[in-house]
């Protein structure tokens, strides 16, 4: 059965029960995943697979409950688990909005791919690594991958939305050697769109990180400028945006909880979650409820403007939804976060604000983000990197560390690239910081 006679059917047999308050959410999902060993098939995986979840709100309590097909002992698990549910006033299932943003996030080339096509590409993948440098001794995981998603929503209080999204990935681990000296890289690339996705250039990518680390060495207790690169200035972000949530701020576990309409970071930053940015891989006209996606701007200039919002948080909050509820498909209920952080790039070239310094760490590996304490922002993480006098690297950098306050670190911001880059769920540039105390672990 087709994902939308699935949610008919659902619905259908909803309405039959007399029960008036009901959301059908299905997705439908068909993927790809190719992987190269010793530049021939490593693996090949097909996956198909569709289902829906049905949520009930009875008497307060919200009731969920999945299954592959719509049935009449799947709307019986729902109203089961809505009689052992909390029960909240603030439970309610949205009303259908005025309209939604259209948005070119499927491509048809992604959907036409074929499975040898696939391992092709991951075969040019490990070749082009391979072939990059002759240091490159061993390459793992060079897999290609193209998905093609389906969601649809439909409640009882007119939502009634679908979009299909294409998906294609490639990412790749190499090693490389050169006497008894011997470090990784990795790389990805990921898009809606198959155009966009170079496997030669991941590959010769990912060679460069492992061969530019060799010989790196520890560097002395020193204090100058850092700059963190696109890719781990997106970690600091992805950190930092848990502080917008709008739940953490009710439940006073956000730095930022009585700083709205405050100055807290760098006039240079501006920070927004944009979901209708086609880059974005949760790029959607609708949120995990079928509320319409919206830019929310977070920080303007340098000031806490809002947070971000679901129907549920929102009206504890007495606020609308801001559209940033998650959904991680049928199986999950529903859950609020964000969706697509980004900074607004600067206007320059980051290699024109480092010339003319003389000492400057590039970190290009953060280890232990994990372990920094999100409610006070206190940090202590190892990095490696490369020291660079003005542009040029005077030696790769191992086992450094930094420790701080990120939201003290993001008021001290010396620059922003106009480096942007796209991980998903995070676009950003790469950010130079002032002075940072940097000790050898």
């Amino acid at each position: 059965m087709e994902l939308g006679d699935k949610i008919h059917k659902a619905v259908d047999l909803l309405r039959k029960r007399s029960i008036n308050d009901f959301e059908v959410f299905g997705s439908a999902t068909d993927t790809i995943r190719a992987e190269s060993k010793d530049c021939t098939v490593g693996s090949l995986n097909r996956a198909n697979e569709s289902g829906i979840s049905i949520r009930i709100l009875a008497h307060g309590a919200m009731g969920f409950a999945y299954g592959s097909e719509a049935t009449d002992d799947l709307i019986d698990s729902a109203m089961n688990s809505a009689r052992y549910q909390f029960k909240d006033e603030h439970h309610h299932l949205p009303s259908c909005p005025d309209g939604y943003r259209e948005m070119d996030v499927f491509d048809p080339a992604v959907s036409a791919l074929s499975a040898d096509e696939c391992i092709s590409l991951a075969i040019d993948l490990e070749k082009s690594a391979r072939e990059a440098d002759k240091r490159i001794q061993q390459v793992r995981k060079a897999s290609f991958s193209r998905t093609v998603a389906t969601s649809h929503i439909v409640n009882s209080h007119g939502v009634d939305i679908s979009s299909t999204a294409s998906f294609v990935s490639a990412s790749v681990m190499v090693m490389a050697k050169d006497q008894d000296e011997s470090q990784s890289g990795y790389e990805f690339d990921l898009s809606h769109r198959k155009r966009d996705i170079n496997v030669a250039k991941v590959g010769a990518d990912a060679a460069k990180m492992a061969t530019d680390m060799l010989f790196a060495r520890k560097i002395k207790t020193t204090k100058i400028p850092v700059v963190f690169d696109n890719t781990t200035t997106a970690q600091l972000l992805e950190f930092i945006s848990d502080a917008f949530i709008g739940e953490n701020v009710i439940k006073g576990k956000s730095y930022l909880k009585d700083k709205c309409g405050k100055k807290c970071f760098s006039s240079m930053i501006t920070l927004t979650d944009n979901p209708l940015d086609s880059r974005a891989v949760d790029g959607c006209p609708y949120d995990g409820e079928g509320l319409p996606s919206q830019e929310t701007i977070l920080v303007d200039n340098g000031s806490v403007l809002a947070f971000i919002y679901d129907s549920f948080w929102g009206k504890v909050a007495g606020k609308p939804s801001t559209g940033n509820s998650l959904r991680g498909g049928y199986r999950s209920v529903p859950t609020l976060g964000v969706r697509h952080i980004c900074m607004k790039p600067g206007t320059g070239d980051m290699s024109l604000e480092l010339k003319g310094l003389k000492l400057v760490l590039k970190v290009t590996d953060i280890m232990g983000m994990h372990t920094a304490n999100p409610i006070s922002g206190e940090f202590s993480v190892g990095v490696n990197g490369l020291l660079l006098e003005g542009n040029n690297a005077l030696y790769p950098v191992r086992e450094a560390a930094l420790s701080g306050n990120m939201y003290e670190l993001f008021s001290r911001v010396g620059a922003v690239g106009s480096d942007v880059r796209e991980f998903g769920h995070v676009l950003c540039p790469s950010v130079l910081f002032e002075e940072m105390d940097i000790s050898s672990q």
